[in-house]
């Protein structure tokens, strides 16, 4: 396995080489080179002086130059990335200040008084560093060892009042970014737009850290704007987009054969499904694909990946990535069978090393080295992955049972829809229902349409399979023969 920190110092030796455009279509471009991360990665040194990974320095930033060259100066003055959400509250950022010991928090001229209280921390303001005074242009990087933990990254922070720290190390930063090289395919020529935040472990992976691995190139938009996006495709010619589903419908609602995106070869869609028929019209209209993947922040962010538009397969989150191990598991921990849902644990060296300053829920969910999710998920025989949820979600479905009688009127609300049979079922390992839907449509509607109106409409249920059939078998009354639907 390559090492991150030492790859990447290679690549800066082409000084003249530009890691990140920071574009806006109003203001214009500025660019950021390799030469000027070196100085301020030295200007930085100057204040906080070289370390060993052990101590944490925090980053709160908006997506900026300001937060790559911050990045970097952390990274290779030997100190612990601490990424923090320039929208967190007051007493949120007091938790991460406090749970890492920061000393040192370097931030920009928009987030500065945000720091104003903490008169006990140095307060390094990045666009007030002049790096013209830097004489020198030889960085001395620390021993990077692969155990060490060099990021810590933030939950979303969905699932309770505060997002947890997730410890990542090395060795898993180096393999997700190999990871995410190969599955977009990233070379010294490559660019990546970047409007996902940086703060966030999907944007510093996808983008940041897989560009420092490939020697590639981030465009930087500082917050979603679909006139700077398409401003972008026709300037730079970008040929990587990770993206959330929300921007992708932005860019299908407008006419699609007005803007030139023909550059875009890899379009990654993260954070929650898109809408199958948006992929269609997308791909469409674009040389690109879109693919979907799974991960989560305890996982730097990818496990699990559809590789490509002819492997997809509907509603699936792909297929495991290199070196990744998975189990499907009972709620004793007992593994089960393939089709049948589960536990999804994961194994392999994306996996985080533990939440800071929580050892019990670390220990809750580390078991070997096996990291459980608490994501239910089947995987079929052909080893793609499908999620139901998170398993306290779904318990939460089972206490607002809906009635047979009303998942049909929700179904038959759809045009499409010309007959449909549903079948509950109880999932004994996890102990939960499912649905299976069976359908007859009309003309010109198919499984994509139907698949997409279930995901926007039946969102609180757990949906098992949806079959497309010609005719529904039924006896002599009319009524459907349920043993005949497997």
């Amino acid at each position: 396995m390559k090492n991150i920190i030492k790859e990447c110092y290679e690549f800066m030796k082409n000084d003249n080489k530009n890691i990140a455009i920071y574009a806006d279509y109003i203001y214009g471009n500025k660019a950021l080179s390799y030469k000027e991360v070196k100085k301020y990665i030295i200007a930085v040194n100057e204040i906080v002086g070289l370390n060993n990974y052990t101590k944490r320095i925090g980053i709160l930033i908006e997506n900026k130059l300001e937060f790559v060259k911050a990045f970097f100066a952390i990274l290779y003055n030997g100190y612990t990335v601490v990424g923090i959400d320039p929208k967190i509250t007051e007493e949120g950022l007091d938790k991460i200040i406090n749970e890492n010991d920061l000393e040192y928090i370097i931030s920009n001229d928009a987030n500065i008084e945000k720091l104003a209280k903490y008169t006990n921390k140095v307060i390094i303001n990045i666009e007030q560093i002049d790096i013209s005074k830097v004489k020198s242009e030889t960085i001395n990087i620390p021993n990077s060892k692969l155990e060490d933990i060099i990021v810590i990254s933030y939950t979303s922070g969905t699932s309770g009042k505060f997002s947890k720290g997730v410890k990542l190390s090395n060795k898993s930063i180096s393999f997700v970014s190999e990871e995410y090289r190969k599955v977009y395919n990233l070379n010294n020529k490559s660019k990546i737009i970047t409007v996902l935040p940086l703060w966030h472990n999907y944007a510093m992976f996808a983008c940041l850290t897989s560009a420092m691995m490939s020697n590639a190139e981030i465009i930087i938009m500082e917050k979603w704007d679909i006139e700077n996006f398409i401003y972008i495709n026709n300037y730079f010619k970008p040929d990587i987009f990770p993206g959330s589903p929300y921007m992708y419908i932005d860019i299908i609602n407008r006419d699609l054969d007005t803007i030139n995106l023909s550059s875009l070869r890899i379009c990654d869609s993260g954070g929650d499904s898109l809408p199958i028929e948006c992929i269609k019209k997308f791909e469409h209209k674009t040389n690109a694909i879109i693919t979907e993947g799974y991960g989560l922040t305890e996982t730097a962010s990818l496990t699990h990946f559809n590789y490509s538009a002819k492997e997809r397969k509907i509603g699936s989150l792909g297929k495991c990535v290199t070196n990744v191990e998975c189990k499907i598991t009972d709620l004793n921990g007992n593994e089960i069978e393939k089709g049948k849902w589960g536990l999804l644990w994961i194994k392999g060296p994306m996996v985080f090393d533990g939440y800071v300053n929580n050892k019990e829920l670390t220990n809750e969910v580390l078991k070997d080295d096996w990291f459980n999710t608490n994501d239910v998920v089947k995987v079929d025989e052909e080893g793609y992955y499908y999620i139901a949820g998170r398993l306290s979600d779904i318990k939460n479905y089972n206490q607002n049972e809906i009635t047979l009688r009303e998942i049909e009127n929700i179904l038959y609300k759809f045009d499409g829809v010309k007959r449909v049979f549903i079948k509950k079922e109880f999932n004994k390992e996890t102990n939960f229902y499912y649905y299976n839907i069976y359908a007859i449509l009309k003309e010109k509607y198919d499984i994509s349409s139907l698949y997409d109106y279930i995901k926007k409409t039946l969102t609180n249920i757990v949906v098992n399979n949806v079959e497309i059939l010609d005719n529904l078998p039924i006896t002599g009354t009319g009524k459907v023969k349920r043993n005949k639907l497997m």
